[in-house]
């Protein structure tokens, strides 16, 4: 008896033994590209199944809510369904092979895909064709005759002596389910969603996502910006949002940790924008119950940091860091390029300043610490000279001296040495060979992989846009970011102008077929991915107004954009504004005027100024594009003394940073905000009006610093109570009672009660009956 109690227990250990080995391929750790077609193996069967001759099956228990992923018979992980970067990068999936104690657990991390999944432009839309032929277009074509034989009957198919025709395609689109040129290629699109028909791109209906439209919407989400908890931190402005898809809501509220509750009806999105505190630290509920009675939430956990240049456990140890240069909470002191933990300046050799610290490079040298050699063709001094090396040569960073390839000599390596041994006619047939194989090459190369890179890039910012900004994105034209990239090489850059903390700007000379012209070069410094989602949006919006039918880049008062570059770096091209913001401008005035005092000549002066900008708010509210930021420092002011609007969310705390409410990616310009931005997070033309308001109360107190009450710098939550309760801000001395009247119109409550774009020049244009605006009001 005790022998066959033996035998049994090492038949039942036998097998979790042997399950201990497995082949030396597996790995459950692994990556799929997003793009990978429905089949594709993840984890092959033998890695999954340690029995080799176990005939149980294998059962996904857990981790694949959206059904992405399939287990064949012969218990191999593969892709069932398209996958989705943007919706779910990472999978952890438990399967259980063959009894219910063995449990394998799979980590698959879904890697993003340039270009995919393809973009759905309507711009570029086809009708679809009802009928199940599959000719994408018809060509009609005009009747053409020829001369009539008598021994030959005249057949009416046949063309006579052809020497040109006119040829009509008229599009018939593809059937439903069918796209390509041939509409030849079947779409993936599900649950009613469109199919492009060049690409077939498929455009969701509501409460649906994925690439074919087959992953529902969560019924009820919870978010926080910055999604990145180590940049949320004391003071700085955090937003937590509430959204709901495919419900009839009734009610949508948000519990904070300390059981206050914000509670809104009939809303189908909540945004709460608030200054974080380290007691803010918790879970964030979201509810919502929809006209049945049905309660769904969905909950997210806040983790408040220390504010700059604080560290410790309690925030309350100072940094000891020079200059407001960035602090760990708990490492300390993270020291900018130029700088070291001692506080002692590393220029490379070059000097640096005891006042910020900013180094002043050597010749040869550039960048913040100085450390980058002069980019290749330049040389000297802020490697503003260019290269004379010639025929392939290497030119020496710092004097410009040339070392010339064989078998070229000389200065500038243009003079050909020939040698005894070979002559002239040796030498030049290969030569001219390799350089003809070398240009043909170089033009195919041109032809294909660089527009096809261009098009890649300009698909992939669309992609983009499409999730922040569905309107922007339709607006522009395909092919917007080759008609309007420029070549490095033609831009020669000049002194730094601005410094913002994620952009600078630098006067710079751009060659044109027409000469050079001074332009003011908008570029990235912090290379991150909302930097350069900035800059890309800011790009869109002046390409949009740029390329609207009858523009006129002389009379509109937005800032001309001259060209994007996008090759290594990245540069805003943009017209060069001599006499600077109308911020400086006021504060000019201000300068021996007596505080308070405003004489109207002056005001009237000034006043053509906001009507520019209230054109060029007309300019943006027709093709539906908000500015989201219109104040007296983001108004440039040309030679011409014509005010232009200018910064579309680059570097918009390149003129000043005093006026903004920093979050870790973002610069909120609170004081300027309306009241339904502050609570909602979501900003309109409406909008932009209001921002205006504050902007004339700036040119009627020439640049002082909108103030309610005693409220200086007024934190998120007390502007909102303040706003709430109709306080507004006062009427300046000086200021006409008609003035004050137009700027109270622009902060009404009512977003719909507010003036537009043409109201507010139409009242503004007559200078000397501003005093009557009250009454038009």
């Amino acid at each position: 008896m005790a022998s066959i109690l033996l035998v049994t227990l090492l038949l039942g250990i036998y097998p979790v033994l042997s399950g201990a080995s497995l082949p030396e391929s597996c790995s459950f750790n692994v990556s799929v590209p997003e793009n990978a077609a429905p089949g594709t193996e993840v984890v092959d069967a033998s890695c999954l199944s340690s029995l080799q001759k176990a005939k149980l099956p294998c059962v996904k228990t857990e981790g694949d809510p959206y059904g992405r992923f399939l287990l064949t018979k012969e218990c191999a992980l593969v892709v069932a369904n398209p996958l989705d970067w943007s919706v779910r990068s990472e999978y952890t999936i438990k399967i259980r092979v063959g009894d219910r104690r063995e449990v394998r657990s799979v980590s698959i991390q879904v890697t993003d895909v340039p270009g995919y999944p393809p973009v759905y432009n309507e711009t570029c839309e086809t009708p679809i064709n009802p009928t199940e032929s599959n000719i994408r277009y018809k060509c009609k074509v005009p009747k053409l005759g020829g001369p009539v034989r008598a021994d030959r009957p005249q057949n009416p198919t046949q063309l006579v002596h052809v020497q040109s025709a006119d040829v009509e395609l008229i599009p018939q689109g593809c059937p439903v389910g069918k796209y390509g040129f041939l509409c030849d290629q079947d779409c993936i699109c599900k649950n009613g969603a469109r199919c492009h028909g060049f690409n077939g791109a498929c455009k969701c209906q509501h409460g649906w996502q994925g690439v074919a439209c087959d992953i529902p919407k969560p019924d009820i989400a919870a978010t926080t910006t910055s999604s990145d908890s180590r940049a949320i931190y004391i003071s700085a402005n955090v937003t937590i949002q509430c959204r709901v898809y495919n419900i009839d809501v009734d009610t949508l509220s948000l519990r904070f940790p300390n059981a206050s509750v914000i509670t809104r009806e009939g809303v189908k999105r909540l945004d709460i924008v608030f200054n974080a505190e380290l007691h803010d630290n918790g879970p964030y509920t979201c509810q919502a119950i929809d006209k049945e009675g049905k309660v769904l939430s969905a909950t997210i956990v806040l983790n408040v940091n220390c504010p700059p240049n604080r560290k410790g456990k309690l925030c309350d140890e100072a940094c000891d860091c020079v200059q407001g240069t960035g602090c760990d909470r708990w490492t300390g002191c993270v020291c900018p390029p130029g700088f070291s933990a001692r506080k002692t300046c590393d220029c490379n050799g070059g000097s640096c300043s005891h006042t910020d610290g900013k180094c002043a490079c050597t010749a040869g040298w550039y960048g913040s610490d100085c450390r980058g050699p002069c980019p290749k063709g330049r040389y000297g001094w802020r490697c503003r000279r260019v290269c004379s090396c010639k025929n392939n040569a290497t030119c020496h960073h710092v004097d410009g001296n040339c070392t010339c390839a064989p078998p070229w000599g000389g200065r500038d390596c243009d003079e050909l040495r020939v040698t005894q041994a070979a002559s002239l006619l040796e030498i030049l047939v290969p030569l001219s060979s390799i350089i003809l194989v070398v240009i043909v090459v170089l033009v195919v190369l041109y032809k294909t992989g660089c527009s096809g890179k261009k098009d890649d890039q300009e698909a992939e910012v669309l992609r983009e846009l499409r999730r922040v900004e569905e309107d922007l994105a339709q607006s522009l034209q395909p092919g917007w970011l080759r008609r309007w990239e420029k070549k490095i090489r033609h831009l020669t850059p000049g002194d730094l102008i601005g410094q913002g903390k994620f952009g600078d700007v630098i006067q710079a000379q751009l060659r044109t077929p027409k000469g050079k012209i001074v332009v003011a070069a908008k570029t990235v410094r912090q290379e991150d991915a909302q930097s350069y989602r900035d800059f890309y949006r800011e790009a869109a919006i002046l390409v949009v107004v740029h390329e609207e039918k009858n523009h006129d880049v002389h009379k509109s008062n937005i800032v001309q954009l001259l060209g994007i570059i996008t090759a290594n770096e990245k540069y805003l091209l943009l017209e060069y504004c001599q006499k600077g913001d109308l911020l400086w401008v006021l504060h000019q005035f201000r300068c021996g005027e007596e505080d308070g005092q405003t004489a109207p000549d002056l005001l009237r002066r000034l006043l053509r100024y906001a009507v520019h900008v209230a054109r060029a708010l007309g300019e943006l509210e027709r093709l539906r594009i908000v500015h989201r930021d219109v104040a007296a420092r983001n108004v440039l002011i040309t030679v011409d003394d014509m005010a232009k609007l200018a910064d579309f969310g680059l570097a918009r705390d390149v003129y000043t940073a005093d006026n903004y409410v920093s979050t870790s990616h973002k610069l909120l310009p609170l004081k300027w905000m309306t009241l339904e931005s502050i609570e909602t997070g979501e900003y309109t033309c409406q909008s932009d009006v209001w921002s205006f308001g504050v902007l004339l109360w700036e040119i009627a107190t020439l640049g002082k610093d909108p103030c309610y009450g005693d409220k200086i710098h007024p934190n998120v939550p007390e502007l909102a109570a303040i706003l709430a309760q109709g306080i507004r801000l006062p009427r300046p001395p000086g200021c006409p009672e008609g003035l004050y009247g137009l700027m109270r119109a622009c902060w009404r409550r009512n977003p719909a009660e507010r003036p537009g774009p043409d109201a507010l020049e139409k009242w503004l244009v007559a200078p000397y009956e501003i005093v009557e605006i009250e009454t038009a009001l």
